[in-house]
C-alpha cells in the first residue's frame, strides 16, 4: 500500500517510513506522560472513638496540574532532491603498446642523432684548433716581423751613430787640422817679429799660454809654461808676440773660440 501510494504521490518509500515511526514514538510519549502523572487514591479505614476528637483540620489534596496539550503533529518531512546524476569520466583511450619496428626505428632514430651530435662537436673541436693553430701563426709571424725591424731599427741606428761618429771624428781632425795650421801661422808671424840676439844656440824652445781676443788682439801678460832656459831668447820671444798683434785667427765665429787660450811652443831654429 505505501509502495503504492509513494508511486502515486513520487515520494520514495523511506519517507514514509521515516513518518511513520515518529508518530508511534509520539504515543509513545503521550501514554507514558498520562500514566505518570495520575496518582492512586489509598483506600479508606474507619475507627470508633469513645471520645470523638476535635476534627482537624482536613488538608484537601491539591488537584493534579493539567497536562499540556499534546503538541500538533509534526509537518511531513520532505524529502531532500536526489543530487543530479554525476557524469561518467570519461573511458580512458587504450593504450597502445609500441610494437618492437617502432621502437626499434626511435632506437636508430636516437642513436643517428647522438651520432650527428658528436660529428659535429668533433668538427667544431677541429675548427676551433684550426682557428687557434692560425691565430697563434700570426702572432709568431707578427713577433718576428716586429723582432726583424727592431733589428733593422737597431742596424740603421748603428749605422747613424757610426757614421755620426766618423763625421765627427772627421769634423775634429779638419777642425784639429785648421786650429793646427792658424797655430802655424800665429808662430811664424811671431817669428818673424822676433829679434834673435847673436849667439842664441839652435833648439831653443820656449811655451807660453796666450789669451786671445776675437780682434787678435792680445791680453797682457803672457804666461810663461816653460822657460827655454835662455833668458834673452826668452825676452826677444816675447817681445816679438807682442809686436804680432793682432794675430791671425779663422773667420769661424765658433772656431775662434777655441783660440781664447792658445798654448804655443817656439822654438828657435836658424
Amino acid at each position: 500500500m505505501i509502495r503504492e501510494l509513494s508511486a502515486e504521490r513520487g515520494v520514495r518509500p523511506w519517507a514514509w517510513l521515516m513518518a511513520l515511526a515518529v508518530h508511534l514514538v509520539f504515543v509513545v510519549v503521550l501514554v507514558f506522560g498520562v500514566a505518570w502523572h495520575q496518582k492512586v487514591t489509598p483506600p479508606m479505614q474507619a475507627e470508633l472513638w469513645d471520645n470523638i476528637p476535635a476534627p482537624a483540620t482536613v488538608t484537601r489534596p491539591v488537584p493534579p496540574t493539567p497536562l499540556p496539550p499534546p503538541p500538533p503533529p509534526p509537518a511531513p518531512v520532505k524529502a531532500p532532491e536526489p543530487p543530479p546524476p554525476t557524469p561518467a569520466p570519461p573511458k580512458p583511450a587504450p593504450v597502445k603498446t609500441p610494437a618492437a619496428a617502432d621502437i626499434n626505428l626511435k632506437k636508430k632514430a636516437e642513436e643517428k642523432k647522438a651520432a650527428e651530435k658528436k660529428a659535429a662537436e668533433r668538427k667544431l673541436a677541429k675548427k676551433r684548433e684550426r682557428e687557434l693553430a692560425e691565430e697563434i701563426r700570426q702572432q709568431r709571424a707578427a713577433a718576428l716581423k716586429e723582432e726583424e725591424q727592431d733589428q733593422a731599427r737597431r742596424e740603421a741606428e748603428e749605422a747613424r751613430r757610426r757614421q755620426a761618429a766618423l763625421v765627427a771624428k772627421a769634423a775634429q781632425k779638419a777642425k784639429a787640422a785648421l786650429i793646427d795650421r792658424y797655430k802655424l801661422a800665429i808662430i811664424n808671424k811671431i817669428k818673424a817679429n822676433t829679434d834673435v840676439p847673436e849667439g842664441v844656440p839652435d833648439g831653443l824652445t820656449l811655451e807660453v799660454d796666450i789669451t786671445v781676443l776675437p780682434t787678435g788682439e792680445i791680453l797682457t801678460p803672457v804666461k810663461v809654461v816653460k822657460s827655454s832656459g835662455n833668458a834673452p831668447y826668452d825676452q826677444a820671444v816675447l817681445r816679438g808676440i807682442m809686436r804680432s798683434q793682432p794675430l791671425p785667427l779663422p773667420t769661424d765665429p765658433e772656431l775662434r773660440r777655441d783660440f781664447r787660450t792658445t798654448h804655443l811652443q817656439l822654438k828657435h831654429e836658424k
